[in-house]
């Protein structure tokens, strides 16, 4: 009779938990947009009162039913095991993946349920749209040093609010105008969509006048993706598609000045580049990343299998990029402009092989929901683009984001029978 009340008692505890675990989701997706303390300082709160829920007892249900979370653990295992057996002092790359990346996911994926995904990915947009409006405050010298209690980043001439710099903030953008764009061919207000244009073009406006190259580039690659997979079969949509992207790309050309000045300069590199073999650029020093791989395999403390080590590996690349490109490099601090080439210089070719094979079955594993599905597609190419110039397990705000995009495909693609997940 004690036992059933007890555990009657902790049943309730257990289900407000769960309930204000999702308060805490919800919170942590409209904040994501804004600084990774904030992510830290959730996701911290978030994990003691997912412990208290017992949410961590469906861990078993997702290795069994789910590919891609299974090939998370695996890779998780991996990093854990280059991080063994290569002696370190420096765990830093390491706490990072679990506090910003793993644990989020682990949360998530054992908490949510069909009807909150809405919800979540309306917190993020809502965010978002908070940070465009700080975004053109900046831009007009209304907000200046601080706002809401956080510091700003940028200024008038490079208008980022909170996050770490222009590479994240522009990311974060060209995925909430690609996630905004489905909505204007599904809703049947005249008057939504009239609102979700004027929102999706100040967007558009915002990442141009922003001095970030990594989210437009992932704008013009994920779309071109995105309208073969959805207009492959009409040339027409897909030529009409094309017109108005290469319009958006010359506007933005000839009346931003910021897009103006950061392709001639990224013209100017390159020909500083082939004229005088000069790396210290912006264009150069991401060459570099391809010019090193040779350098990287041949390399004495690199293991074709291991790597150098998840936790040793910047440590290693920056005495690699010194002596091969110069002591200029040493500012990088063994930053690889490149998610693959740094997995693999940290992880082997096991590493990157598991990566790999996680990364197929994000984008192939059947999800049913429409909505759900073209957000897969704009989640996974947008930060596969943006992994040929920057480091995905390098940037705090990105591997939140991630995690909270990768858990809602998690969910939506586990194999099971779906009203049994979570419950």
């Amino acid at each position: 009779m004690i036992i059933n009340i007890k555990n009657i008692e902790y049943s309730k505890i257990s289900s407000f938990a769960d309930k204000l675990l999702i308060l805490f989701i919800l919170c942590f997706s409209f904040f994501v947009s804004f600084h990774p303390v904030v992510g830290k300082y959730l996701v911290n709160n978030m994990f003691y009162i997912w412990l208290i829920s017992l949410n961590f007892k469906n861990i078993f249900f997702y290795l069994k039913n789910n590919k891609i979370f299974l090939f998370i653990i695996i890779f998780f295992l991996w990093i854990t095991f280059t991080v063994i057996i290569i002696p370190t002092t420096n765990y830093y790359n390491y706490d990072n993946f679990i506090k910003y990346f793993l644990l989020p996911i682990l949360i998530i994926i054992t908490t949510i349920k069909k009807e909150h995904i809405k919800y979540i990915i309306s917190a993020f947009l809502a965010g978002m749209f908070i940070n465009e409006l700080i975004s053109y405050g900046i831009y007009f010298e209304l907000i200046q040093n601080s706002f809401l209690g956080f510091n700003i980043v940028g200024n008038k001439f490079n208008p980022v609010p909170f996050l770490t710099s222009h590479i994240e903030y522009t990311l974060f953008l060209s995925f909430t105008i690609i996630v905004s764009l489905f909505s204007i061919f599904t809703i049947n207000s005249k008057f939504l969509k009239v609102l979700l244009s004027l929102f999706i073009t100040t967007m558009t406006i915002n990442l141009f006048i922003t001095t970030g190259r990594t989210g437009q580039f992932t704008l013009l690659m994920t779309i071109i993706f995105l309208i073969i997979i959805y207009f492959r079969h009409n040339i027409k949509y897909i030529m009409l598609s094309f017109v108005t992207i290469f319009s958006v790309f010359i506007l933005a050309f000839n009346f931003s000045s910021n897009t103006n000045t950061r392709l001639q300069q990224g013209y100017s590199d390159i020909i500083k580049l082939i004229e005088n073999k000069d790396y210290n650029t912006s264009f150069g020093i991401r060459l570099t990343s391809y010019i090193i791989i040779p350098d990287i395999i041949k390399d004495e403390r690199f293991n074709l299998f291991y790597g150098m080590g998840y936790c040793e590996k910047d440590r290693i690349i920056q005495d690699i990029q010194i002596k091969k490109i110069g002591t200029f490099m040493e500012g990088t601090f063994g930053h690889l402009h490149n998610t693959y080439i740094a997995l693999l210089a940290g992880t082997g070719f096991v590493g990157i092989i598991i990566f790999l094979i996680l990364w197929y079955y994000l984008f192939t594993l059947k999800i049913e929901d429409g909505y759900i599905n073209y957000i897969r597609y704009s989640f996974f190419f947008v930060i596969s683009f943006g992994g040929i110039s920057s480091e995905l397990f390098w940037q705090k705000e990105v591997m939140l984001l991630s995690a909270i995009f990768i858990s809602i495909i998690i969910y939506t693609t586990t194999n099971n029978k779906k009203e049994k997940i979570n419950e």
